[in-house]
């Protein structure tokens, strides 16, 4: 059963409402689930059945949304999201890349629903924080080749635009896809033209994530931008980064390459995390054509010696890896455990081998399966982009497990490094890049702006005390300064303390493109 929400009264509290506008003080009440008052501060008259929070010198917003959660790998076991909850957020977007529950080509346990309805229906049976779902490109098509194995390319292409429309009219909000964590083929022009059709058509979005260790950032942006301008459908560019000093171009022609499309009519946005480090697959460092193909035809190649040789060669002469910088952070086989942790080159002494053959023995023995974070990019870059009008922010998006500080840090980072004379912008600032913004670009009706009527998903905190305490030696650490999260009206953090309270909701893709709570 769902836990009820109790009135609360939120007084004397610093208001940051998350549309952008300047602070002021105020009190909030929170009845029925819903934001029912902002009063003048002190004007609270208390009355024996509400829970007070004495909020003087705290700030009160709207809870923060992660455009790029990983929570799935929990939901059927561990649906409480602390991770998320003690950092603020109250909705994560999942579905990111290949990790999604949803949908299947079958059902099997412990994961018993093969659709998107279904899974959505299983979330709101109790989840921590609000989900809206994305589904991958990978998902998509294997959903569209069931049964059709020998169908032309057109046949194909068709069956996955219906694929991704009838997960949208489910309520998925859009599709993810990213080569980076995706060693299946490369999606077609005439592919995405139809996917981003579909999708179009029942007002969802498409969040690709760009490779960065082959080809450049420009040309991956601006394919994408290229797609959505032909065919109308909502972009948010996942995990924006510049290399620096690598890659061709600068942030600079990065930005501008945005703001042009924007001025032209594209409906845009992009999120990054606040971390050099990003996360990925070990098998990602491959050459793009030894990454073609399924799991069965790239371990293959590790077989043929003169594949293994232009492997070697190609890795070898590329500029953009620095082994050092190669952490591995996950892997699939608990047989190579004792590696989480350990950067290749760390790795490769211990073996008495090079570099690449380190690599590659990995890669074979788990199966293409190995996380890892790799550092890329520099602040100088970050910051640019997290200045721009079209950034929203989000995690690292790895799943908890992950040894990614991010996972349990990345929103209060965002506050204590990068909003105030600290960052790039003000608190106001930086809360509407975390709250209503990304509300805007989900289609959340009555979420992600303090208002008399929006739903209660609100986080209080102490400006002065919040931060990241989550580091890559200890990266399960909460946050420090989040005082109280109500999601849906209920305590789900009390006191710096989670609940455990199961009062989250799926939010469901609607007809008119809008996503709305059941």
């Amino acid at each position: 059963m769902r836990p009820l929400p109790v009135r609360t009264a939120i007084t004397r509290t610093r208001i940051i409402d998350g549309s952008g506008s300047a602070e002021y003080a105020g009190d909030v009440v929170l009845e029925d689930g819903l934001i029912s008052r902002i009063l003048p501060a002190g004007a609270f008259i208390e009355d024996g059945d509400t829970l007070v929070i004495d909020g003087s010198g705290l700030v009160t917003c709207p809870g923060f949304i992660d455009m790029h959660g990983r929570s799935e790998p929990t939901l059927p076991t561990g649906p409480a999201h602390h991770a998320a909850l003690t950092q603020g957020v109250t909705t994560q977007v999942l579905g990111q890349e290949k990790l999604s529950l949803a949908p299947h080509v079958e059902s099997r346990a412990p994961l018993d629903w093969p659709s998107v309805g279904q899974y959505l229906d299983r979330i709101d049976e109790g989840t921590g924080a609000n989900v809206a779902c994305l589904v991958p490109l990978g998902s998509v098509r294997a959903v569209a080749m069931r049964g059709v194995e020998s169908a032309s390319v057109a046949e194909m292409i068709a069956a996955q635009a219906k694929a991704i429309a009838d997960a949208l009219e489910q309520g998925a909000v859009g599709m993810s896809s990213g080569q980076e964590h995706d060693p299946e083929p490369r999606a077609t022009a005439a592919e995405l033209e139809a996917l981003g059709t579909a999708i179009a058509a029942c007002g969802g979005y498409w969040s690709p994530e760009h490779d960065p260790h082959h080809g450049t950032v420009l040309e991956a942006v601006g394919g994408s931008i290229a797609v959505a301008a032909r065919t109308g459908v909502s972009l948010q560019l996942a995990h924006l980064r510049m290399d620096a000093g690598v890659s061709p171009g600068t942030v600079a022609e990065l930005l501008d390459m945005l703001d042009a499309a924007l001025d032209a009519g594209v409906d845009l946005g992009c999120d990054s995390h606040p971390y050099l480090e990003v996360p990925g697959l070990l098998s990602s460092l491959l050459p793009s054509w030894a990454r073609e193909g399924h799991t069965a035809d790239i371990l293959a190649r590790f077989d043929d010696a003169d594949a293994v040789a232009r492997i070697r060669a190609e890795v070898q002469a590329d500029p953009n890896i620095d082994w050092k910088a190669v952490r591995i952070a996950s892997v699939g086989s608990a047989r190579l455990s004792m590696l989480v942790g350990q950067d290749i080159t760390r790795i490769a002494a211990i073996q008495s081998t090079d570099v690449v053959t380190t690599f590659l023995r990995i890669l074979g023995a788990d199966e293409l399966a190995t996380g890892i974070l790799h550092r890329t990019g520099n602040e100088e870059n970050l910051r640019a982009i997290m200045g721009h009008r079209s950034h929203s922010g989000s995690g690292p998006g790895v799943p908890v497990a992950a040894a990614h500080p991010g996972t349990w840090g990345a929103f209060p980072r965002f506050m204590a490094q990068y909003a105030g004379e600290a960052g790039p912008m003000d608190m106001p600032g930086m809360i509407h890049q975390l709250t209503g913004r990304p509300a805007a670009r989900l289609g959340l009706v009555g979420r992600g702006v303090l208002a008399e009527g929006n739903a209660a998903d609100v986080l209080v905190f102490a400006p002065d005390v919040i931060i990241d305490r989550a580091t890559f030696a200890d990266p399960r650490q909460p946050a420090a300064g989040i005082q109280h999260v109500f999601v849906n009206g209920v305590a789900a953090v009390s006191e710096h303390l989670p609940t455990s309270a199961l009062a989250g909701r799926a939010l469901r893709r609607s007809a008119k493109g809008r996503t709305q709570s059941t």
